[in-house]
């Protein structure tokens, strides 16, 4: 990751509340002091020790019911993408330019969001390993990225657009070479098949033999992997190879029908494999753009139907990642937007953590997997995920408790970033 940027110089900030992302209790009445873009001191603010106490008359900002979280780190998101609703294909046909001026713009307003960190789980080209570039650089705001770069995909497979083709152990081998001499932070392998024209996201794509030369190759070299996987045979092939983190995980069986496996569910319970079910992605932004309408009465025949599929398709998700949670994974499942592809939008972890509530997880539990535990899965806990001592000043100051209800996520009144405000969103606070 990028080096901590120095801050605008001492601060403390005062909240109702303090959750820190560690699953502890909330503190009431809190503080917590910043310098040099990392934080000093965290907790009640009657507690503070008598050297910080003082610094508080000259460098506070008092968010007066606000309730601090640790900035949110979105484990699933492709930047360089539109989010308008187009295919993949009609994506795929802008400019390497135009997808670097959408990524610019995408970045901004995760940000703004309150995403201090997000994985870019696959870009076209050098474009991943650009945008984060420019952010560390300071040339454009956006969430500390880490990124993939091409995904690793078979010919033809999906993503295949994004030039990161590689066949048999041989090809992955050499492919994951490359990416890690660019810079790569992990390796994204596509297990299965998608959205992607002429790929079927009920088969998989590489054997186990292959998706274990991935996992060692990337291991190997200090990377972390993760697994696009929609077909249950992928998700059962992900698990045998040893693979870090698995992405969807719709249990989509040969015959393309979406049913549960009892069986295949404890084997990724017992694996220590993070999930990111990413349930926005299955129609949610959809069911919000289309819902009022249908209210309203304006829904033609078409829409009433791409609702109820959207309906559907999220009730399964979310059926399926409460019994992954009653199996035991609560713990390792993580937040992941996968904002830009479709109609996925940018600017909203908010839906991602209220699909997560709607699925069985506690508040407190939703807001660890977008804190602590996704940080935790992309090899980032030692520096974001929890507001602690030590830690990078990553972040968000809400206008309501998320633990009496999680919709508060949506309800930001600053985000901080390495201690500094993110820019273009009006910090809402008293100065003493």
């Amino acid at each position: 990751m990028a080096g901590v940027k120095s801050g605008p110089g001492p601060l403390t900030l005062r909240v109702a509340a303090l959750i820190d992302g560690t699953g502890a209790p909330a503190v009431p009445d809190a503080a917590i002091v910043i310098d040099g873009g990392l934080i000093r001191w965290a907790g009640p603010a009657a507690a503070m020790p008598a050297g910080r106490r003082a610094s508080m008359e000259t460098a506070t900002v008092n968010f007066g019911p606000g309730v601090a979280v640790p900035g949110f780190v979105d484990a699933h998101v492709h930047f360089t993408l539109f989010a308008d609703g187009r295919s993949y294909e009609e994506m795929a046909a802008e400019t390497d330019v135009a997808m670097a001026f959408a990524a610019a713009r995408n970045a901004l307003v995760h940000l703004r969001a309150g995403v201090t960190t997000a994985r870019d789980n696959g870009s076209r080209n050098h474009l991943g390993f650009a945008l984060k570039h420019a952010i560390d650089q300071g040339l454009i705001p956006g969430p500390r990225l880490l990124v993939s770069g091409r995904p690793v995909t078979p010919r033809a497979g999906h993503f295949h657009w994004c030039h990161g083709t590689a066949d048999g152990v041989g090809g992955i081998r050499e492919a994951i070479k490359g990416l890690a001499a660019e810079g790569a932070d992990h390796i994204k392998i596509m297990a299965s098949g998608g959205g992607t024209l002429g790929t079927d996201p009920a088969r998989a794509t590489y054997t186990v033999a292959e998706l274990a030369c991935a996992a060692e190759t990337a291991h190997g070299l200090g990377l972390p992997t993760t697994a696009h996987c929609r077909a249950s045979q992928s998700m059962a092939r992900a698990i045998e190879a040893g693979l870090d983190c698995m992405e969807h995980g719709e249990f989509i069986a040969a015959d393309g029908a979406r049913r549960f496996d009892a069986d295949l569910a404890s084997r990724l319970v017992d694996s220590g494999m993070y999930l990111s079910p990413t349930p926005q992605a299955n129609g949610w932004d959809t069911i919000v753009r289309l819902r009022p309408r249908e209210q309203a009465g304006q829904l033609s025949p078409d829409e009433q139907r791409i609702l109820r599929e959207a309906e559907r398709e999220t009730e399964i998700t979310l059926e399926q990642v409460g019994r992954l949670a009653d199996m035991g994974l609560a713990s390792r499942i993580i937040a992941g937007t996968d904002a830009g592809c479709f109609d996925f939008s940018f600017g909203h972890m908010d839906y991602c953590l209220e699909l997560m509530v709607a699925a069985g997880l506690t508040p407190m539990q939703a807001l660890a997997s977008a804190t602590s535990v996704a940080a935790q899965a992309c090899g980032v806990a030692d520096q974001v995920g929890t507001i602690q001592a030590g830690k990078r000043a990553d972040i968000v100051i809400l206008g309501a408790d998320p633990l009496d209800d999680v919709r508060a996520v949506s309800n930001i009144l600053a985000v901080y970033q390495d201690g500094e405000p993110a820019p273009g969103l009006a910090t809402i606070a008293t100065e003493p």
